[in-house]
């Protein structure tokens, strides 16, 4: 045999490799829509099955499936080139947000693949089944091509991203499941416009409520005896928290507009008509940037508390944070790393531009993978755009779907290409 191509010509055989595959870029992601997957409640059995049908289609490895329950399945498949060198991580989540409001809110049948135009629409698309997708056709790629190629590309089908990810990047790692260097997510790396953006820094979330206590009591006698309206209260309450709740963060270059609020994401209380309020509460996310934490978090929370006395009429207060995202911490991989260089170089072939860095607005998978298991993490790089994913009528735009297959290929083969020839 030769000599091993340059990283320039390994670029150009995996596109010419993926070109005639495009369509099928599309047809996979119609098949994994088709597999419903929302979460809650949580089964990633289906579109699960809908992978492992098409590696075998495509000639790539049988996946490793790892599952801290049985309808929970985590598909890992690696690509070995059989030398030494870089091993890189491809990685889409499997589960959905659930449907909502079907009959109202859909146009279509949020588990029926419709086109219409150059848009896929169907639950999942951008969030993130096309990525999945996209990611079995550039192994493919990375597979036609891997004896000319180093290290490793290991694609990583994961279950429950959508719920905190306990079943899945979690559990990934604490098991210590994954040999990989870098692992790059297929998140929708677009908020106005496909592809804007290399999403380097994941923020974080906290997720808590406040619980409001006042007085359950008969109605009619609200007025005749001391008590306190819950849901009044908490009304008054949220408006304040809003006006006085400062938190405190460090300054960071790609998070520019700081940590973000929403508060009352959720409220609920009152039993029905006849009985006064006695309990309310209201639901809050703050999505949070590198260096906060949840402790100074909760002390600022508490601090506004104080200065909103005046508000409570008798209520009192109580603070909960979420079982499992009360805390997911922010993650960044700098400009200075191997994957940095790799994925501009893509974009500058596939797109013609050098792609910018910046935030992922979200939480993401690279909490647990960076946070937890130390694995540099990208936490965005992919079809489709954010505000699309978690409502209705979600859709990715076909020309952004195909070009996602070319864009991991020339980034794996960028990162795994020998640094100088090889005899093979």
């Amino acid at each position: 045999m030769g000599v091993a191509g340059s990283a320039v010509e390994l670029k150009q055989a995996a596109s010419a490799f993926i070109s005639p595959l495009e369509d099928d870029v599309v047809e996979l992601t119609s098949q994994l829509i088709a597999a419903p997957s929302p979460n809650l409640p949580g089964d990633e059995t289906a579109p699960a099955a809908v992978l492992i049908e098409a590696l075998r289609r495509f000639g790539l490895p049988d996946p490793v499936i790892r599952a801290g329950q049985p309808h929970r399945p985590n598909l890992i498949v690696t690509i070995d080139s059989g030398r030494p060198g870089p091993r890189l991580g491809l990685c889409g989540h499997l589960d959905t947000k659930p449907v909502g409001d079907a009959a109202s809110e859909w146009k279509s049948d949020p588990f029926t693949p419709t086109i219409v135009g150059d848009r896929l629409y169907g639950l999942g698309s951008t969030d993130m089944k096309g990525a999945c997708a996209a990611m079995v056709i550039a192994g493919a790629a990375f597979n036609h091509l891997k004896d000319q190629l180093s290290g490793s590309l290991t694609l990583i089908f994961t279950a429950d991203e959508e719920y905190g990810s306990t079943m899945g990047a979690e559990y990934l790692t604490r098991e210590r499941l994954l040999d990989v260097d870098v692992i790059v997510l297929g998140e929708a790396s677009g908020v106005r416009t496909d592809w804007e953006a290399i999403r380097s820094v994941s923020r974080g979330i906290t997720c808590f409520k406040v619980g409001v206590h006042g007085t359950q009591m008969h109605s009619s006698i609200s007025d005749d005896l001391p008590s306190v309206n819950a849901v009044e209260a908490m009304a008054r309450i949220l408006v304040a928290l809003r006006r006085e709740l400062k938190l405190s963060y460090p300054e960071h270059s790609l998070c520019p507009f700081g940590p973000t609020v929403n508060l009352g994401v959720r409220c609920q209380g009152g039993v029905g008509y006849g009985v006064l309020p006695g309990y309310a509460e209201f639901w809050n996310d703050i999505r949070t940037v590198p260096g906060m934490s949840r402790e100074q978090v909760e002390r600022d929370l508490r601090a506004a508390f104080e200065r909103i006395e005046g508000e409570l009429h008798g209520a009192t207060l109580e603070l909960i944070f979420h079982e499992t995202l009360g805390w997911l911490d922010a993650t960044e991989v700098t400009a200075d790393h191997p994957i940095v260089p790799a994925m501009q170089n893509a974009c500058e072939s596939v797109f013609g531009v050098r792609t910018p860095l910046l935030t992922f607005p979200g939480a993401s998978d690279a909490w647990p993978f960076q946070g937890i298991g130390g694995i540099p993490t990208i936490a965005g790089f992919g079809p489709g755009l954010l505000p699309l994913a978690h409502g209705p009528n979600e859709y990715i735009i076909i020309p952004a779907l195909k070009q996602a297959a070319h864009v991991y290929a020339q980034t794996a083969i960028d990162f795994c290409a020998p640094a100088i020839d090889i005899e093979i």
